[in-house]
């Protein structure tokens, strides 16, 4: 483990990007795209080319799916959300393709984090604008530096967006008052979900929601050897999973409301069927939940797939 440690502090300090060069990576933020997915067609559409046929109802709200880090679009991080999403078939869909920045060494990825989202809202806000698509209709979804992507979308409108999910936020060379960290003012409502916030996620509160599974400590239940050999990417990726599945699955994942200390114990009274939780608020994690929600939360999951364990999350340990 202190080598992968190691490995991750080598990374961080091979720092290749001055912070007021981000002219130098042009050609790459040119190659941001946003792309329009639905069951109605037969292939994706480059949304800034993209004129909706009749059939598409664009009064539907409107989902923006950013991937993270050394990722793509039809990344296997990205592929269960945009699958669940068409599935589901009562959303519009557009799915943000950063690639050629995100491939860069990490500390230029995540200084080009600001522009990637200016680059993505302004293609967004045309779109928008050309078909008549209002604030209120939008909520983005981001994974990893993805999800600060994703707030600073959310800052580009001016925090006026109905919602940001931020999906295990990136944790390395971001502070707690980091400006172009995901947070609270980046939308009406902002969830977040940490899964690996020890390592390579953010162990900040950053939401109005806030859901930290299985303590939000890793490894995650069935990363244990995994994320000794992938640097907890296991850990990391679940949050894409857990979303996901609660996209066709609402009630899967029943999170009641803690103090950060009791998540941290894994305290039993943070369990969904403990006779103490009709003191607490116990809400569905993901997709379902609702705008009016705030404060922190504690969920239990399974090891593997369907990983919501519903109303039964103290069925047995979570391993």
């Amino acid at each position: 483990m202190g080598a992968l440690v190691g490995s991750v502090a080598v990374l961080l300090l091979a720092h290749a990007i001055d912070a007021a060069s981000v002219s130098n990576y042009s050609p790459e933020l040119s190659e941001v795209k946003l792309y329009f997915y639905s069951p109605l067609l037969h292939v994706e559409q480059d949304v800034e080319s993209f004129e909706p046929p009749p059939q598409i109802d664009l009064r539907r709200q409107l989902k923006v799916v950013i991937h993270g880090w050394l990722a793509n679009r039809n990344h296997f991080s990205i592929l269960p959300i945009q699958s669940a999403y068409l599935e589901q078939d009562a959303h519009n869909l557009l799915i943000a393709d950063w690639m050629d920045v995100a491939f860069l060494l990490y500390p230029t990825s995540r200084d080009l984090v600001l522009p990637v989202a200016n680059r993505i809202g302004t293609i967004l806000s045309r779109f928008m604008e050309r078909v008549g698509i209002d604030h209120s209709q939008v909520h983005v979804i981001g994974h990893s530096l993805g999800a600060h992507i994703a707030g600073n979308v959310g800052r580009y409108f001016g925090g006026m967006l109905s919602r940001v999910t931020a999906l295990d936020p990136a944790g390395p060379l971001f502070e707690l008052d980091s400006p172009d960290a995901v947070g609270p003012d980046t939308a009406q409502f902002v969830d977040v979900i940490h899964t690996d916030p020890l390592l390579l996620g953010d162990n900040n509160v950053r939401g109005h929601a806030d859901f930290f599974t299985n303590s939000g400590q890793d490894p995650q239940p069935g990363c244990a050897l995994l994320d000794l050999v992938t640097l907890h990417t296991c850990s990391h990726l679940r949050a894409t999973g857990f979303f996901a599945e609660s996209i066709l699955q609402p009630r899967n994942f029943i999170a009641c409301a803690c103090s950060r200390e009791e998540i941290v114990r894994m305290d039993t009274l943070c369990l969904p069927d403990m006779q103490e939780t009709s003191l607490r608020e116990c809400v569905p994690m993901g997709e379902p939940l609702e705008r009016s929600v705030r404060g922190t939360f504690f969920v239990r999951t399974a090891s593997e797939s369907p990983y919501g364990l519903g109303t039964h999350a103290m069925s047995g340990p979570s391993i």
